[in-house]
């Protein structure tokens, strides 16, 4: 999750908060950084923003301008040293920037390369940190820190963004802050979500604020003007004026991850006009209508949808067959299992996270509504889980279509080996969970449920059909294998005070 946010009062605490809100979309580390007009200072630690911040005195990151990263982490390793070294933002001091990215890139290594070729070195293993030598490289090769005029400058930095366009392959979503203002730009398929809303006193503008989620702007209730960035737009916002510059530098074909309706986003958050929760439960409309007519539909006497993400699925999809339906799965907290980075933590996220009622499930044949099944860790623990609880049948259903293509554009399934439906039917994947049935919606299902156009969503992960060129991902691949290997060192948080 990414935050951005320029105006006329002091930023850190609405940037700390919205990092909380945030928290859906990683909590591996959480970090903020702010600009006071002659500082750089930000903090950043390992866990989720409200632990991150625990105890930490806000007040320090003074500025009326500053970026936030919650990180869901598909580079790097687990080890705290890793953890701790590959927080964002990204901090860079001549010039002076900080960056924050959502989104992996595809041609990492040539990227690399490139800026290593000319005197670039990293200290962390982060998409983000390429992507900022890369914009100050052109920043240095234009010479922008030259301009005089704000117009100029915006200019410039957008001019940077579309020769980024040109350089990447990938998905990415920025915001970059620097001594002159906030930067922001999306890919040119606009893979990953970027919001941006305006909060005002009577007609004046006072804030600017970007973030992945417009549900960000729906908790604090004061902000209007709330729309999505297009793909390859880029923004920028003069910290002394509020004056607005934008260029949409490079056109795509607009590819938006649909996983984001499906598990990633906030229920009130609103993507391609569709609000999130009413888009969940039409999908469980949708799997409902598709075995209705089948003899499955009369082999299940009760409904129960896995918490939280699918409850509204499953509701509707209760209503649809007139099935009765029970919350017999309670979440606890809200760790979710799917982002953790090993199959061991997931088990154990799994274990902590969901109560299980046995008074529900005892001598019921449970049709069992869930988002997705991509590695199958989740689902092969709640089958057991509702088999010991005396459950006589479970049917597994899923308003997700089986995932056979792995991601590369920052959803950490780049191992398409690892993936439950690889290679495998539906019968062979309910043998391999223990489920009696196992149960997806169909490709064309998804988008009458989603009710947006195909060519505007990216169904890679579905479909095998990626939106860029894939074929430098075997290099991708084995270059994050490789980073999750190496030894542990404890450390809990990092400071830093920059010129």
């Amino acid at each position: 999750g990414i935050i951005g946010i320029v105006g006329r009062e002091s930023v850190a605490t609405r940037l700390v908060k919205a990092t909380e809100r945030m928290q859906n979309r990683g909590e591996q580390s959480t970090g903020v950084a702010t600009f006071d007009g002659s500082f750089f200072r930000s903090f950043g630690a390992v866990g989720s923003a409200a632990l991150a911040f625990h105890g930490y005195d806000v007040d320090k990151l003074k500025g009326t301008i500053g970026i936030g990263h919650t990180r869901y982490a598909t580079t790097g390793g687990d080890s705290t040293e890793k953890l701790v070294r590959n927080i964002q933002p990204v901090m860079s001091d001549r010039p002076a920037m900080a960056l924050a990215a959502n989104g992996d890139l595809i041609n990492i290594d040539a990227v690399l390369s490139r800026l290593k070729d000319i005197g670039f070195s990293f200290q962390t293993e982060v998409d983000s940190k390429a992507i900022q030598n890369l914009l100050v490289d052109h920043y240095l090769r234009r010479k922008v820190y030259k301009q005089e005029t704000t117009a100029g400058y915006a200019q410039g930095l957008l001019d940077c963004v579309a020769d980024l366009h040109a350089e990447l392959n990938g998905a990415y979503s920025i915001v970059c802050m620097t001594d002159r203002g906030l930067l922001v730009f999306k890919d040119p398929n606009g893979i990953r979500p970027l919001c941006m809303a305006t909060r005002k006193a009577g007609n004046d503008v006072v804030e600017y604020a970007f973030a992945s989620e417009s549900s960000v702007f729906n908790f604090f209730g004061d902000y209007s003007d709330i729309r999505e960035l297009e793909p390859g737009e880029a923004i920028f916002v003069d910290q002394t004026t509020l004056r607005v510059y934008s260029a949409t530098s490079a056109h795509g074909n607009g590819a938006f991850c649909f996983f984001e309706f499906i598990y990633f986003a906030r229920p009130d958050s609103k993507f391609l006009g569709r609000v999130v929760e009413v888009a969940r439960k039409d999908l469980g409309r949708v799997l409902a209508e598709e075995y209705a007519s089948k003899a499955l539909a009369n082999k299940f006497n009760l409904v129960v949808g896995v918490p939280s993400t699918a409850l509204s699925a499953a509701h509707a999809f209760a209503q649809a067959l007139k099935m009765p339906m029970e919350n017999a799965i309670i979440r606890v907290g809200s760790k979710r299992s799917f982002q953790e980075t090993s199959d061991d933590r997931r088990k154990k996220a799994i274990d902590e996270k969901f109560i299980f009622i046995k008074d529900m499930i005892a001598g019921k044949r449970i049709a069992l509504i869930d988002d997705s099944n991509v590695r199958g860790t989740t689902a092969r623990k709640i089958v057991q889980r509702l088999l010991d609880l005396d459950a006589k049948e479970v049917h597994y259903f899923f308003y997700c279509p089986p995932i056979v293509g792995p991601c590369f554009y920052g959803i950490d399934t780049p191992d398409e080996t690892k993936l439950i439906a690889f290679k495998k039917n539906s019968q062979e994947i309910s043998t391999s969970i223990g489920a009696h049935s196992v149960n997806y919606i169909s490709v064309d299902g998804l988008i009458r449920g989603l009710k947006i156009p195909r060519e505007r969503l990216c169904l890679a992960c579905i479909t095998r059909n990626y939106p860029t060129p894939v074929d430098e991902v075997a290099l991708r691949v084995k270059r994050r294998n490789t980073e999750r290997t190496g030894q542990c060192l404890a450390v809990s948080g990092a400071e830093a005070l920059t010129e």
